[in-house]
């Protein structure tokens, strides 16, 4: 019996891991609180030191270290707006001038020929539910 109620709460919070969100506090407050995200995550991408691109387009961190998103790959972050076990990744396809494309996540360092870099803010957050379909993703890089 403990087995059966053990796996029933391990399954109950993997389904809350994967995503299943909570309702946003009030439908009223959601743009508000969205908006305020987005000018956040705005001021972010314009600190010093953060080169901000869209997919397709090159970041210049510098002595020959330029980078491509390409495409996203994953995106299973937990919506801003909600509270997750799990925090989710987000993996981005690049493409770094001299060595070829790879695969990048948010927050973690990679290596080039060039010098060292990290993926340091993408906007905008996942929310839950989204307020407004397909915004372009902007993608804040930094050299380290």
């Amino acid at each position: 019996m403990r087995a059966v109620l053990f796996a029933a709460l391990l399954l109950a919070s993997c389904a809350q891991a994967g995503g299943a969100p909570a309702a946003p506090t009030s439908s009223a407050a959601l743009p508000e609180e969205y908006s305020a995200n987005l000018s956040r995550l705005d001021q972010e991408l314009r600190m010093p030191g953060i080169v901000a691109v869209g997919i397709g387009e090159t970041a210049d961190l510098g002595d020959g270290l330029r980078v491509r998103p390409i495409e996203v790959v994953q995106d299973s972050r937990c919506p801003a707006n909600v509270d997750c076990v799990w925090a989710g990744v987000l993996r981005v396809r690049v493409a770094v001038a001299g060595d070829g494309e790879r695969v990048i996540a948010l927050r973690e360092p990679a290596t080039a020929s060039r010098g060292a870099f990290v993926l340091e803010v993408v906007s905008p957050s996942r929310w839950s539910p989204q307020p407004e379909p397909g915004r372009p993703y902007r993608f804040g890089f930094r050299r380290v």
